[in-house]
């Protein structure tokens, strides 16, 4: 334990911590590319996030990485509208997001190599390619650990490298999260927007330059191919890949292997949430899902429909959620109108609420606008009621500036950020004996972050180091702090809220200037201040640490 300990002091003093979300952001983003990736580009194993570094054991393991691939895309693509409104270059961030595209199209066309049969860009992909035998191991692992203190990274493991070949097969799950970070690049990045090299736009691998164009056409594949992709056997050319790959009109949302004709091994039943795909296929590319098999097309809307009023076990109820913030099903069908965008967010909100998925109402906000609910449903005396913009706020003033992690028995920094993932496995926070022990890497905070700032922030230039209208001091504190705020503010409410969410105290300030805030009877420990008007709007939290 004293050595854990002692490791994470020193990763901690390795991390570059600067003050406010955005600076944050930044060394959460050159941590990703430095630490969790081999590269970025078309090779093998590049450009797909790791989710762990295990500094203890010398592992930077790939697990779900179409997961973590999907969230990775869905961030870069809110970067890029995030850096376009302020007028800022957006170049680094299209390039980036052209080859994370582009690994999931190469997952895609090799996957049937993988088994044993043709390359086919048809919607069906493995869930990683990172393998130690297909790269310069040297450079990798100069790469990786550049600049860090020891212990550092000594080998990689992936789903590919697992002795058990069908672990590498793709799910339901990891589809999901792939319509998802696909879905936000429709929203977020204009039709104009390709990636150039000499001038000269690059294509994807069916040709495509767009890069919201091909998330469209990678929707389309993916979900066109568990509806139908094993219904009928159809004969590509590996030297023309085919756009969708499928000629088919079944409903059957059964994956199977292309090369074995067997269910894949896990998640294969896609056929109780088609009617969700189906329907996030039709918002986010505009082309519905036709079919012959109309008996079961009733079925499964009849399933999905039945899920509003019907809360799925043991965290299954995520695929449920996500998929209805995509589609709008809810409540009678796919609705081209959008109609009950209203409805659907205010079931969304305290569903993801009870269950900590605070990210999903905002991704029912991108995709259709409307309001968030998340905190709507509470009682009217709890932190944050109908403030969701709040509790976004301190969420995330919460993550760890050295990045996630947990080392089982307690050893992590922020319980809410000690899962694998924040925004996929929240019921993973605070394990005591996870089975991924490690540092994480941080696409839960980055994700939650540009979706904030698009839905909920004004657009701020990144070179701003603080926001002159607000400032709080001494910190650490002991017995007061003292706050400023400008002349022009009214009437204003002061919180503390603790690490659990509490709030412990609570003050007012009769308006702008420097207001001295007697804090003797506080608990020593970790707080976030918050500063909100006398209607309840957040104007600005902060980290107070009393000593």
């Amino acid at each position: 334990m004293l050595i854990l300990v002692l490791l994470m002091a020193t990763l901690q003093s390795h991390a570059q911590f600067r003050n406010g979300l955005e600076e944050k952001y930044q060394d959460y983003r050159e941590r990703l590319r430095n630490e969790f990736m081999v590269g970025i580009g078309p090779d093998f194993g590049h450009s797909l996030p790791a989710t762990v570094r295990d500094t203890v054991s010398g592992r930077l393991l790939w697990t779900d990485c179409t997961i973590e691939l999907g969230q990775y895309i869905g961030m870069l693509g809110l970067e890029y509208q995030i850096l376009e409104q302020q007028g800022e270059d957006t170049g680094e961030t299209v390039e980036e997001l052209f080859w994370a595209m582009y690994a999931l199209n190469r997952l895609d066309y090799y996957a049937e190599d993988f088994f044993g049969g043709t390359p086919s860009l048809n919607g069906f992909f493995i869930r990683d390619d990172v393998a130690e035998d297909s790269l310069d191991m040297n450079a990798v692992l100069e790469h990786l650990n550049q600049g860090l203190p020891q212990p550092a990274v000594t080998f990689l493991a992936s789903d590919l490298m697992s002795p058990n070949p069908r672990d590498k097969e793709e799910s339901l799950d990891q589809a999901i999260l792939l319509v998802t970070g696909l879905g936000i690049v429709t929203r977020t990045v204009p039709p104009g927007v390709r990636y150039y090299i000499g001038g000269e736009p690059q294509p994807f691998q069916d040709f495509t330059t767009s890069l919201q164009a091909e998330a469209q056409h990678q929707i389309v594949r993916i979900i066109n191919y568990m509806k139908e992709g094993d219904s009928t056997t159809v004969e590509l050319d590996p030297a023309d890949p085919n756009l969708y790959g499928i000629q088919g009109m079944g409903w059957d949302f059964i994956i199977k292997n292309p090369v074995t004709y067997e269910n894949v091994m896990r998640g294969d039943n896609a056929f109780f949430l088609s009617m969700g795909y189906a329907g996030s296929k039709y918002h986010l590319t505009g082309q519905d899902a036709p079919t012959t098999d109309t008996i079961r097309r009733d079925l499964a809307l009849t399933l999905f429909l039945a899920m509003e009023n019907f809360v799925l076990p043991n965290n299954q109820d995520f695929k449920v959620i996500n998929l209805d913030a995509m589609s709008n099903i809810w409540p009678e069908g796919i609705q081209p109108d959008t109609t009950f965008t209203d409805y659907n967010a205010r079931i969304l909100g305290p569903r993801s609420q009870g269950q900590d998925f605070g990210w999903i109402p905002m991704l029912h906000q991108l995709v259709f606008d409307g309001n968030n609910y998340l905190m709507s449903f509470l009682p009217p005396d709890t932190v944050f009621y109908n403030d969701p913009e709040g509790y976004y706020e301190y969420l995330l003033e919460l993550a760890p500036e050295e990045g996630p992690y947990n080392y089982n028995d307690s050893l992590y920094p922020n319980w809410e950020w000690s899962s694998t993932s924040r925004t996929i496995h929240p019921e993973r926070r605070g394990e005591t004996q996870t089975a991924f022990p490690g540092n994480y890497n941080g696409i839960d905070y980055m994700l939650y972050y540009n979706l904030y700032r698009v839905l909920f922030s004004d657009p701020v230039s990144t070179g701003d180091p603080e926001r002159p209208s607000f400032r709080v001091w001494p910190n650490p504190a002991q017995d007061f702090v003292q706050a400023t705020l400008p002349e022009s503010k009214g009437p204003t409410q002061v919180e503390f809220i603790n690490m659990q969410g509490q709030r412990v105290m609570q003050t007012h300030l009769a308006g702008g200037g420097t207001h001295k805030i007697v804090i003797p009877d506080l608990p020593k420990g970790m707080y976030i201040l918050r500063i909100l008007t006398e209607n309840g709007h957040t104007i600005n939290t902060q980290k107070i640490i009393k000593n």
